[in-house]
């Protein structure tokens, strides 16, 4: 006897029942999916655009008049992001109040987001933190509606964003050939001296890069040609790129990935100890690197010719000082004691006036602090940078206890939200809540708490 199909509104809101094939879910067939998965893929070729340029002094020199009023484009950006969440947010609401999960996750998340909204009252500048806030609160729409509502609805989950971002990944590896590297020989390539910082945002590259690079590992776990080739092509990239923390973070998380997937007790056993290795290493850069720093010193002499080229050429001073990192925190802490607990306002503290006071103190043109978290204590102190690590260690959590469930999607979110701390290690991204790790991240995560699909045999 042939049994009644669910009405549609019920198979999005409480999840479709999979034939042990798989097949496509009645979501899935809407063009609103199709219609959205193309505008995902538009809207990722809009964000890589600006890469194109090669005025990167030029744009640092600019940055106090775009944070001042605003970059157009980043706006448009986010508010076109915030919108494609917005159409599948009613599909994720329900969804998420089934789970006890997202009211843990959302409660804390809640009170940072109150919390930095108290921050208004002493910010430094008002309408920059109103303004950064309002950006964070869209990011929040597009990740939760485009994860629980979208990715969610699929019944790859999360392997559906997985693919997806490491499209994006393989689209910005195509943007850097065609618009850097197409004229390079590989005697450029392998000249330790040689790299592309000097007029090129590596880290917008290095950033879809490495998310791929631990998407590969939950993609292909049962094609390991598919996976070594991807793994070893993302990881020559970002050798390339030479942003050396950033690639250390990136191999931390995979081999923290690699072990949670591997069936191997030895590979498990060895790719968590050097992982968790790299992982310390990038705590020990955070919180100022003495001991990265003292180690640097001890072998400097022993390798010549690695640490010329893990220099770039700049010497020894340019790694013990994190290529200018060090004076710059030296520098900011001060700001940090004037107001320890509650910050100079959130997305505050890096306006017009602060970049002229802090360029002939720390001795370069500085926009952030390249640390994300030392930019969240300047900005919403200690209650804040404590908050808002509760959220993403609270994630990490809830995406090892979904495991039984999702496997490779536990994995895969894992991954991510590691990833996404230690890049904040060298990186600013928990005051910049439109740069991609947060986007891939806070939508992966919501694509897990989704509806549990019930596999019918």
């Amino acid at each position: 006897m042939n049994t009644p199909a669910r009405p549609i509104q019920d198979v999005m809101v409480a999840g479709p029942r999979l034939t042990s094939l798989g097949r496509p879910t009645l979501f899935e067939l809407l063009r609103s999916c199709r219609v959205t998965s193309a505008a995902l893929l538009l809207w990722w070729l809009a964000s890589l655009y600006p890469l194109w340029d090669r005025g990167l002094q030029d744009n640092l020199r600019s940055a106090a008049d775009a944070t001042t009023t605003g970059s157009l484009g980043n706006q448009l950006l986010v508010l076109s992001f915030a919108l494609l969440g917005a159409v599948h947010l009613p599909q994720a609401i329900p969804a998420l109040r089934a789970r006890r999960e997202s009211r843990i996750l959302f409660g804390v998340l809640g009170v940072y987001l109150l919390w930095s909204a108290a921050t208004l009252l002493w910010s430094d500048d008002i309408d920059l933190s109103i303004r950064r806030l309002g950006i964070l609160i869209l990011v929040l729409i597009g990740a939760i509606g485009l994860g629980t509502g979208f990715y969610a609805q699929s019944h790859e989950r999360t392997l559906r964003i997985a693919r997806h971002v490491q499209w994006a990944a393989w689209t910005a590896v195509a943007t850097l050939v065609a618009s850097r590297l197409w004229n390079s020989n590989l005697l450029d390539l392998l000249d330790p001296d040689w790299m592309l910082k000097s007029d090129t945002r590596i880290e917008f590259y290095v950033f879809p890069v490495s998310y791929g690079l631990v998407a590969a590992l939950v993609l292909y776990p049962f094609g390991k040609m598919k996976q070594t080739l991807t793994v070893l092509m993302f990881g020559l990239v970002l050798i390339l790129l030479k942003g050396r923390t950033m690639l250390a973070g990136a191999v931390a998380a995979s081999l923290l990935v690699s072990a949670r997937m591997s069936r191997h007790l030895l590979w498990r056993g060895i790719s968590f100890a050097f992982g968790l290795f790299l992982a310390l290493v990038q705590v020990d850069l955070a919180a100022g690197g003495r001991i990265f720093r003292w180690f640097v010193d001890l072998v400097a002499d022993g390798f010549p010719s690695l640490v010329h080229y893990l220099t770039i050429g700049h010497g020894i001073d340019d790694l013990v000082n994190l290529s200018g990192r060090v004076p710059l925190w030296q520098t900011l802490w001060p700001y940090f004691w004037d107001n320890p607990l509650a910050g100079h306002g959130f997305g505050a503290f890096w306006n017009a006036s602060r970049f002229e006071a802090i360029d002939p103190e720390a001795g370069w043109l500085a926009v952030a602090a390249h640390n994300g978290f030392l930019d969240e204590l300047l900005a919403t102190g200690i209650i804040g940078l404590v908050l808002v690590l509760i959220f993403w260690f609270v994630g990490i959590r809830v995406s090892l206890r979904l495991a039984t469930e999702d496997e490779r999607g536990s994995s895969l979110v894992f991954g991510w939200l590691a990833l996404f701390l230690l890049f904040n290690s060298m990186s600013s991204l928990l005051q910049c809540p439109f740069l991609s790790p947060n986007l891939f991240s806070l939508a992966a995560l919501f694509t897990l708490l989704g509806p549990s699909w019930e596999i019918a045999s």
